[in-house]
């Protein structure tokens, strides 16, 4: 099986799911812009001729919202992940007994039971 085919599989095994992480990191990832929009702004309003658009306080009270609705998408963000990285390394674990079980009794492992249990527990 190819690579991409694995992916496409683990996506469609939970899309919503999949969904989800992808949007949080993504917003996640893109939060860093909006406190550089909001200084933009500030120092865009400090150039018109009309005063008193933006004052400090405001611009203040923009960046703390901003920072704090940052640490809850930072929040969300892990808790979408860690679920998602543990249904899919069950169902890795699942799919790896399965087929250790569909194999015959004499040759269901052609390694060291030890190597087995470290390939269950590292590589999913």
């Amino acid at each position: 099986m190819k690579t991409y085919q694995f992916m496409w599989r683990m996506m469609r095994y939970r899309p919503g799911l999949y969904l989800i992480d992808g949007i949080f990191w993504t917003l996640i990832h893109l939060s860093p812009l909006v406190p550089g929009l909001i200084a933009k702004s500030f120092f865009d309003s400090l150039d018109q001729a009309t005063p008193g658009q933006f004052s400090v306080w405001w611009v203040v009270a923009w960046l703390v919202m901003t920072a704090l609705a940052r640490v809850l998408l930072i929040v969300g963000g892990a808790l979408a992940d860690i679920r998602h990285r543990f249904i899919m390394s069950a169902w890795l674990r699942r799919n790896l007994l399965a087929r250790i079980l569909e194999r015959p009794g004499a040759r269901a492992l052609p390694e060291a039971p030890g190597e087995a249990i470290s390939r269950f527990r590292d590589d999913a």
